[in-house]
């Protein structure tokens, strides 16, 4: 068997795998672009039969990608993508040991990972943050119009950036304004569609509205050209736009704009398991991250209003001490 051979079987095993644990088609692309870039790797140096890598080799390549920029920012691969494009490798190794291929997993008691920063990066929009964004797509080109449509779906109904690139036309009721979204591990969900997003559907499809296999977001050139638009397009023209209106910030992604539906919902009321079927998480824990935000700023309303809080609750810092030195009556000598 060459070395080749072993790559195109590596690659058919890992996507039997992922199709078994019904990944989602960005997460399996995402873990057959690590594999070939392992495959590359594995290509330039003086061995490159993986079958023949042992632990060196691994810790090698672990190296190599600690040092890999990213491309689409140039900066440092960060530390949680580091760690799952080399999880990519050891499903690899194991899907070949599995069937045969090699007689033991080098991966097996390898334990390579970098730490990640603790917290959660990603922050909502506010609501003043969003309306802005979305107010200044313009809307007079099909393309921005496309654009404003997207987004402020997936801001009406908490959707995830892959389940909004991949909707059909015929999983809209815009009568009931309700929408069937394929999500993850295969659970389809029913969810409602706000009005301001109905209408924007029904503009953006215009005669497409009654083709119900019509994809509802088509690409319009390269590989997407008559499919759907990839997540990774979604993203890239999410940062445009925010870039163009002044707003890029490293901790607001795409997926920013479904953590902005949750918190908007939780700080008006809404229960945790309501959010928790909008957004098609398996465990209300899921959901639960998303009730921080609200946490704090619920703790800061009410040391401003609670009457037992507002008139104490100071920070005491230098200019508050001066304050208090202005006010302290003055003691006369005698």
């Amino acid at each position: 068997m060459t070395g080749e051979t072993v790559k195109e079987l590596g690659l058919r095993l890992v996507d039997e795998e992922l199709s078994v644990r019904r990944c989602a088609e960005s997460s399996r692309a995402a873990i057959r672009h690590a594999v070939g870039d392992f495959f590359r790797w594995a290509s330039r140096r003086k061995s490159p039969d993986v079958r023949c890598f042992g632990k060196n080799e691994l810790t090698s390549f672990f190296a190599w990608l600690c040092k890999q920029p990213s491309k689409r920012t140039g900066a440092p691969l960060a530390p949680g993508t580091i760690n799952e494009r080399f999880h990519a490798v050891g499903l690899l190794y194991s899907c070949l040991y599995r069937a045969g291929i090699i007689p033991q997993n080098p991966t097996h008691c390898l334990e390579l990972s970098l730490p990640e920063p603790s917290g959660w990066k990603r922050r909502p929009l506010t609501r003043d943050e969003l309306t802005r964004f979305l107010e200044s797509i313009e809307t007079t080109r099909a393309v921005g119009l496309k654009n404003r449509t997207l987004f402020e779906l997936i801001y009406s109904s908490g959707l995830r950036v892959s389940e909004a690139a991949a909707l059909k036309v015929g999983d809209i009721d815009f009568e009931r304004r309700l929408m069937v979204v394929r999500g993850k591990f295969d659970r389809d969900r029913m969810v409602p569609v706000s009005e301001v997003a109905r209408d924007f559907l029904v503009r953006h499809l215009g005669e497409k509205i009654d083709r119900s296999e019509a994809w509802v977001f088509e690409g319009s050139r390269g590989a997407t050209k008559g499919n759907h638009l990839r997540s990774a397009s979604v993203s890239e023209r999410f940062r445009e736009l925010l870039r163009a209106f002044g707003m890029d910030k490293p901790e607001i992604s795409t997926h920013s704009i479904r953590h902005s539906t949750a918190t908007h919902l939780l700080e008006n009321g809404a229960s945790v398991r309501h959010v928790q079927e909008l957004l098609g998480h398996r465990n209300i824990e899921s959901t639960v991250r998303y009730t921080h935000v609200m946490t704090d700023g619920l703790a800061k309303v009410y040391r401003r209003h609670h009457p037992r809080e507002h008139e104490l609750y100071e920070v005491v810092d230098e200019e508050y001490e001066k304050r208090l030195a202005t006010l302290a009556p003055k003691h006369e000598g005698g």
